[in-house]
């Protein structure tokens, strides 16, 4: 058997293949353009073919999911939750109820400042590392596997990531177990680890040793949100990014400089979703439920998730809503991101020029507005 795993401008990196593998045969290498692929082992590889079956690019999974599904506005009633959330909280509530009902939570957290993965939470202490938006790609690694063995173990299991990686996860088990709940959010597209690595690698050496990033800071308001960066440092100074300085984000909302290739053609948009819940902003609400420090949208795609549902919603300020009005705000639901041109370009370039260098010649819709 001839093993072709799917190219490279359509694999997500969601590394089904690589957890699935019966020789562990097939080893996700970062490319040059910062973004892991999944590179087979011919010593090790017997043909037998499971990565292709697993693979949920090249074999569609099917979703069984509501097509109309259930839809709220929402918000944390605990204050500190909900600051140190991206928008309203809720991915913090379900994971509480999960912890609290002996259960595991799984989703993307710093490893170090400059490398994203996904990580199993046990406890509660543990739970806030997985808060927030990273805006990077988080690598995988082999985490379909440890949540295989807590759920042969009886624990209930919370993923959350990706619309690709949640689908990954079902191909890997190749369907849904019964203790396994699944969360992916209103995606525009991931960014390039090397891209984001190079961002901090100068303001590393500008300003010191980097200890914590901040996407999305609330400091100023919701709304001002998705330009504002705070960057903490070993030393305990700060720098807070904002629409005048924050090349990165900038780089990746105006100009999709360095966003995975599959994802302007993701296979996994639209409705229905392939998660239990889907989460995002709620851009567009209504101005009176509108305080400015982050609201949410969920969608219910399932009765798993309607039952879930009904045991964390008293921690919440929430009304329903249509759908329409949340794709109104949200048009990635359904919408794909159209890559910049120059962006394998930008991203080969990054081993010969700073970070900031490359923005400034190839950043074209915002770049009168960013000074540094």
């Amino acid at each position: 058997m001839d093993i072709k795993l799917a190219s490279d401008n359509k694999c997500t990196g969601c590394a089904t293949c690589a957890n699935v593998c019966p020789k562990e045969a097939i080893e996700m290498i970062e490319n040059v353009q910062g973004f892991v692929q999944p590179i087979i082992n011919e010593n090790k590889c017997i043909k037998c073919g499971v990565c292709l079956k697993a693979c949920p690019v090249i074999n569609r999974y099917v979703s069984q999911n509501k097509k109309r599904p259930t839809v709220y506005g929402a918000r944390c009633k605990d204050k500190k939750i909900r600051f140190k959330s991206t928008s309203g909280g809720i991915f913090a509530t379900i994971a509480k109820a999960i912890l609290n009902n002996n259960g595991i939570v799984v989703g993307a957290i710093y490893e170090t400042p400059y490398y994203v993965k996904h990580s199993v939470s046990y406890s509660m202490s543990q739970l806030e590392p997985l808060l927030q938006s990273k805006y990077v790609q988080s690598n995988i690694e082999y985490i379909y596997k440890e949540i295989s063995e807590n759920l042969k173990k009886g624990k209930k299991v919370l993923f959350c990531g990706t619309p690709c990686q949640v689908t990954g996860l079902y191909s890997f088990f190749n369907g849904k177990p019964e203790n396994l709940l699944t969360c992916d959010f209103i995606c525009y597209g991931v960014n390039s680890p090397k891209a984001y690595r190079e961002w901090l690698n100068e303001i590393k050496k500008n300003y010191g040793e980097i200890e914590r990033v901040w996407f999305k800071y609330k400091e100023n308001g919701w709304y001002n949100s998705p330009m504002c960066t705070r960057i903490d440092f070993c030393d305990k100074s700060e720098l807070i990014l904002n629409k005048d300085n924050n090349y990165y984000m900038a780089g990746y909302i105006y100009d999709a400089l360095y966003i995975r290739p599959s994802c302007g053609q993701c296979d996994f948009k639209g409705l229905p979703r392939n998660s239990d819940i889907t989460l995002g902003d709620f851009w567009g609400i209504d101005d009176k439920l509108d305080d400015d420090k982050g609201t949410s949208v969920i969608i219910l795609n399932n009765e798993k998730a309607e039952k879930l549902f009904e045991n964390i919603k008293q921690d919440l300020v929430l009304w329903k809503t249509d759908l329409d009005n949340v794709i109104k705000g949200n048009h990635m639901i359904n919408e794909c991101v159209n890559i910049n041109d120059k962006s394998l370009e930008f991203l080969y370039n990054l081993d010969k020029f700073p970070f900031s260098t490359l923005y400034k010649k190839y950043s074209t819709k915002n770049k009168d507005n960013i000074k540094w």
